[in-house]
């Protein structure tokens, strides 16, 4: 790791006139660990731009205290991914963003073009036993709860700082003897008020915010391919499906008539589980927003809009009657 001061990064950025945000605690020596040689201007406004996109959504989620470390954009593919949806399309519907701070590293679901979408999960350093580093140069982090997630297209230089990143803030955590409480290594977080939601539940408690079942997602692409996606926002995969379908209706009708009705049918029926099952595998992984209180005319008899705006606003700043809010005041 190269020692820069803040100071040092802050000066480079402001030769080159970019602003971050002050409401924002940066910690821009390792988000911006050169400031010096080839082709470091460019880098630099990467990694400038990736940070204003997310700075809406950190000035919700942080919580007092907490310092942004480390930004790193990714993809978290697996070979049946590949398989099902090919090389091609898969990063359209696998691309996220890590950001490591001082008290958890957040996975955020980014569209293509890197805007973040609302579906994302958090790990406290607490329930991290290893990061390492696969065969083929994907990211592996290894979860106290057994499961293993492996994050593809991270640089060996950015590895070196996640590895660095999350042993120093480990250590930090043993010895402190901080240990949040939770439901799982990794927890998924409400994209509406950011509450904590466990494994298996598809409302949040706290706002009443709905999520789509992987079942309801696959039953979707089975009737009509790409429906499924659509409902989770994989708009590029979905319309890339959408035109597949297209010529597997055209095939299946010619099959009909040359009169070979059976394998018309197989044929039909082979592609539209093919796409169910991938789109129950992308489901299982992030909740994906279904509905909104506000989307919702049960809540509106329960519920006062404007309250909710106030409360929404107030989870998103300070986290009071959150369990994370515990756990951030022990730093």
């Amino acid at each position: 790791m190269q020692n820069l001061t803040h100071d040092e990064v802050a000066a480079k950025l402001w030769e080159l006139n970019l602003e971050l945000s002050p409401e924002i605690p940066y910690r821009l020596e390792t988000l911006f660990p050169r400031i010096e040689g080839w082709f470091v201007k460019g880098k630099i406004k990467d990694q400038f731009k990736l940070l204003k996109r997310l700075e809406p959504l950190l000035a919700e989620i942080l919580l007092d205290r907490e310092e942004v470390q480390l930004v790193l954009p990714c993809n978290q593919s697996t070979l049946s991914d590949v398989f099902l949806m090919g090389s091609l399309w898969v990063g359209t519907s696998t691309c996220a963003v890590l950001v490591l701070t001082n008290l958890r590293i957040y996975c955020i679901r980014v569209n293509d073009t890197g805007v973040p979408q609302q579906s994302f999960w958090q790990i406290y350093y607490s329930q991290i036993k290893e990061v390492d580093q696969s065969l083929f140069g994907d990211t592996l982090f290894y979860l106290k709860d057994g499961r293993k997630l492996k994050y593809s297209g991270i640089v060996p230089e950015d590895q070196r700082r996640l590895q660095f990143i999350v042993w120093e803030n480990c250590k930090t955590f043993r010895k402190q003897g901080f240990e949040p409480s939770v439901s799982q290594s990794r927890e998924q977080v409400c994209g509406h008020c950011f509450d904590v939601i466990p494994p298996g539940v598809y409302e949040c408690d706290s706002c009443g915010a709905q999520y789509w079942r992987p079942i309801e997602v696959g039953m979707r692409s089975f009737i009509f391919p790409s429906w499924g996606d659509f409902v989770m926002k994989h708009t590029t995969l979905a319309l890339m499906e959408l035109i597949g379908f297209t010529f597997i209706i055209g095939f299946t009708i010619a099959a009909f008539f040359e009169g070979k009705y059976l394998a018309g049918i197989i044929l039909y029926v082979t592609a539209n589980l093919a796409d169910a099952l991938m789109s129950v595998q992308l489901a299982t992984r992030a909740l994906h927003l279904k509905s909104t209180p506000f989307e919702r005319p049960d809540m509106w008899s329960l519920t006062n809009p404007e309250r909710l705006v106030q409360e929404q606003r107030e989870a998103g700043t300070g986290y009071e009657g959150y369990r994370v809010a515990d756990a951030a005041e022990q730093l």
